[in-house]
């Protein structure tokens, strides 16, 4: 017992020295660094990068870094090193590259803030051939421009050295077209903007009372000023508008199109009657807006997809292919079904295939949850996404790219993204009435402003037709849906789609696993006492030939305490399922049993030669954030349950952590009970294992995998957190909420201004240029109110 107590304080006093000793920081990427003082450098990694950066003139990163209030860079800068001659291959080019074989754009990992778009942009000045590098921190997408004589080797190996590793990003015909598309909008609403500016600077000169000679020649060059906006810029709203009147549908371009119809007509009929009644100034105006907020909208829908898509590359974009005898570095995209690839001891897996040569050691965690290291050897299926631990292999390619395991649960993710949610069908449903009702109020306020005059009747039926703002339903509420996806995705949360955001907005009622969700979900000895030292080293010895979770938290907890080879041998081990193990040390006969337990801890007999000389008492962990998230949830007004298929004693012991009532804490439920119950619950949410909770998971309104692998998760469940932990299901709830809370906002707000704007319309007291500025203000609005929405939750993802 002496020599026990002895090594355990012993223990403990290292501990105390460790936390005593001075923390220091690395000076390149700020990683805290533990121990006695001796170097500024967590590794030879960043200790070679600083050099570098120094050699460069480019010290001022450092301080750059610290002046945006990030103070740690994304990752390590110890980064394997890797050859990129493949990415000046003609064939890789041909799918990678621009079409001039110059451009390309790259996802640099480790990018975080200002000093990063610094550092990386500078490429230019330091590798020959470089044209330049720009960076959409966003995304972490990198375009690299070329001069003649550069190669895209040279540019990678530098940003690698720099501590971003460089992967290439696939222009695959619908990025192009995305491209394009974006180019030709631009164009589009520049020269809007050209004709707009100059037909407004003509309307002052004629609203100012300019001569009667260059009055005339004024309307007539408004006019000339006025044609390619409308032959041109205004296109995409007449086919949109006339596609949907082919169709029989309604479309909000189709209100549009009427206005600037109607306008058009009118002011050409005045401008041959030398009438000063032309509204040139408000059609260009409304065209030159409308373009400006949809091009707004669209690239923040992007960039919130984008985000949601590119948050991991979770598989290798090149990989080592046997070719002639030799291995040669190649783009995943070109490596075919039966050839035979090499993985290297901490590379991951680019393809599914079978091992055809060698024997390693696997980490599966991203497919199946499972951390522990996995054997394979000949014969062994291996697939993308997953990582070589310990040994070289050779690899039979069976799939690669969208066909392999990992590419179809990215697919199944991507597609669901795309699915839209009640509320959204909702608010379209909405936009629809909306112009079938602008359609015909403008006809009537036409018929109203006739009793007037012809002139009044043009003006408030124009005022009518343009005032109506349809683009707030139609476009506000799905952007406010990417937005919220894309924040979870960068906060470490898949999220299968917006109706998902929905569900979890109206959840009241949250039922929570406890192994694994609530707890740490492995075992660690909490108190322990033997009567010699031999008999620590015995029980030692004997669990080190199990693999059962109350063995490894026994080895976890004394192995580093027991001398390099000082284990005694076992003779006649044996391991009986359900009982314990025994077996033969020093002459002596040991078992190692359960003696029953309270308190929700699983307490370990050793007897030797039949008589208790030592006890082991173990217990699962709860999770640090466990209360202060279940109390964050509770403060939203969710109702809080624990279902178990655990004892009785554990879960209780839990229940009392949190502070839940007894009655709250439902222990030994089977899977089937989980569902039952979760499935009598009107707007539940369910937390819990992606694998074991997989029927209650997805029996609940809406489910939250926090554990296990992410395609039984997927499946089962409406979002996986690939952070451990309660905190981000908490992050994710407010986020939800607040989601709700700005769609509801925007639509009460889009129905006032719908409702005042026409009736100021009809009354003739609005303008149609000031009806052409007030529309796309009140969608920048409703953009501006999503954004400080989504914003105000900077803080939810802790």
């Amino acid at each position: 017992m002496g020599a026990a107590v002895y090594s355990l304080r012993m223990e403990q006093a290292a501990v105390t020295d460790l936390r005593t000793a001075r923390a220091r920081a690395c000076l390149h990427c700020g990683s805290r660094m533990s121990g006695p003082a001796g170097g500024d450098f967590c590794c030879a990694g960043c200790s070679a990068v600083h050099a570098l950066l120094k050699a460069r003139g480019l010290e001022s990163f450092y301080s750059l870094r610290g002046s945006t209030g990030r103070g740690r860079l994304g990752l390590p800068a110890a980064l394997p090193s890797e050859r990129f001659s493949y990415l000046d291959d003609p064939e890789f080019l041909r799918d990678y590259a621009d079409p001039d074989g110059r451009g390309m754009r790259l996802y640099l990992e480790g990018t975080h803030c200002a000093a990063c778009v610094w550092l990386t942009e500078k490429l230019p000045e330091f590798v020959p051939g470089v044209e330049r590098l720009r960076l959409d921190l966003s995304t972490g997408v990198a375009r690299l421009r070329l001069g003649p004589a550069g190669k895209f080797s040279e540019a990678a190996e530098e940003l690698q050295r720099l501590g971003y590793r460089p992967h290439p990003v696939r222009v695959d015909e619908s990025e192009a077209l995305r491209v394009r598309e974006e180019r030709a909008h631009l164009i589009r609403l520049g020269v809007s903007a050209m004709a707009s500016g100059n037909i407004m600077l003509l309307a002052i000169a004629l609203y100012a009372g300019v001569d009667g000679g260059l009055q005339r020649y004024f309307r007539w060059l408004s006019l000339a000023l006025y044609l390619p906006v409308l032959l041109y810029s205004a296109q995409p709203f007449f086919r949109t508008a006339w596609a949907a009147l082919r169709r029989r549908q309604a479309s909000i371009d189709v209100p549009i199109v009427l206005g600037i119809l109607i306008g058009t007509v009118a002011s050409l009929v005045n401008l041959v009657l030398g009438s000063s009644h032309i509204y040139f100034d408000s059609l260009s105006a409304i065209v030159f807006l409308l373009l400006a907020t949809r091009y707004l909208l669209r690239r923040v829908n992007q960039s919130a997809f984008r985000a949601a898509r590119l948050m991991h590359f979770m598989a290798p974009s090149r990989a080592r292919v046997s070719r002639g005898g030799q291995w040669v570095d190649c783009p995943t995209d070109a490596v075919q079904v039966g050839d035979l690839i090499q993985v290297l001891p901490g590379e991951c897996f680019p393809v599914d295939g079978v091992v055809a040569a060698g024997a390693t050691s696997l980490n599966r965690a991203l497919l199946t949850g499972e951390s522990l290291p996995v054997a394979v050897c000949r014969g062994a299926i291996v697939e993308a996404g997953t990582w070589n631990l310990s040994s070289p292999v050779e690899v039979e390619v069976r799939s690669r790219g969208a066909s392999t395991r990992l590419g179809g649960i990215l697919a199944a993710m991507e597609k669901g993204l795309t699915e839209r949610a009640p509320i959204v069908a909702y608010a379209d449903r909405v936009g629809r009435a909306f112009v079938v009702a602008v359609s015909v109020l403008s006809v009537v306020g036409f018929f109203v402003g006739l009793q007037y005059g012809w002139n009044e009747a043009v003006n408030r039926a124009l005022a009518v037709a343009i005032i109506v703002c349809p683009c707030t339903f139609a476009l506000a509420t799905p952007l406010a849906m990417s937005l919220a996806i894309g924040k979870a995705a960068r906060n470490g949360v898949l999220v299968k789609g917006a109706e998902v955001i929905e569900r979890l907005g109206r959840a009241r009622t949250v039922f929570l696993d406890k192994t694994g969700t609530l707890t740490e979900g492995e075992l660690e000895v909490t108190n322990y006492e033997t009567e010699r030292p031999e008999d620590l080293e015995a029980l030692v010895a004997l669990e080190s030939l199990s693999v059962h979770p109350v063995a490894l938290a026994i080895r976890r907890r004394f192995e580093r305490s027991q001398a390099p080879g000082a284990r005694p041998r076992v003779a006649e081990f044996a391991e009986i399922p359900g009982w314990g193990i025994r077996g033969r040390v020093g002459g002596a006969f040991y078992e190692v049993r359960a003696i029953g337990g309270e308190g929700g801890e699983t307490r370990v007999g050793v007897f030797r030669d039949g008589c208790l000389v030592g006890r082991v008492a173990l217990s699962d962990r709860m999770r640090p954030d466990a209360r202060e998230a279940l109390d964050g949830l509770r403060a939203l007004g969710l109702d809080a349950w624990i279902l178990s298929g655990d004892s009785l004693g554990p879960v209780d012991r839990v229940a009392r952590h949190l502070g839940l009532a007894p009655e709250r804490a439902r222990a030994r439920t089977s899977p089937e009970g989980k569902s039952e119950l979760v499935k009598s619950v009107p707007e539940s949410l369910m937390v819990g294992d992606g694998a074991n909770d997989a029927v209650a998971l997805a029996s609940a309104s809406v489910g939250i995998a926090v554990r296990g692998g992410m395609e039984v998760s997927l499946r089962a469940a409406g979002a996986y957190s690939s952070r451990p932990g309660l905190m981000p299901v908490l992050g994710l709830v407010r986020l939800s909420r607040e989601t709700l809370r700005v769609i509801r906002r925007n639509l009460v707000f889009a129905v006032l201004y719908n409702v005042v704007g026409v009736t100021w319309a009809l009354s003739g007291g609005l303008s149609p240029l000031a009806a052409a500025i007030l529309m796309p203000a009140s969608a920048l609005t409703v953009f501006l109110s999503t954004m400080a929405g989504t914003r105000a939750l900077r803080r939810a993802f802790p």
